[in-house]
């Protein structure tokens, strides 16, 4: 008897591995990815001004 719970022991343990396996990895990213990326990046985007102190717009149509 002992032989056959072993057996289904390591059955549901192979079958339920990659499941095991996926869970784990989603929780590690989940754990080590930071909320904002204020924490990551120590610095700040400013956009370019005129010297007049107005603020550039881009012109987002191109000549091809």
């Amino acid at each position: 008897m002992k032989r056959i719970e072993k057996l289904g022991e390591y059955t549901v343990r192979a079958v339920t591995y990659p499941l095991r396996v996926c869970f784990g990895i989603v929780y590690c990213i989940y754990k080590s990815t930071p909320d904002t990326l204020d924490d990551v990046i120590p610095f700040e985007f400013k956009r370019k001004e005129d010297k007049n102190g107005s603020k550039k717009t881009r012109n987002n149509t191109r000549a091809v």
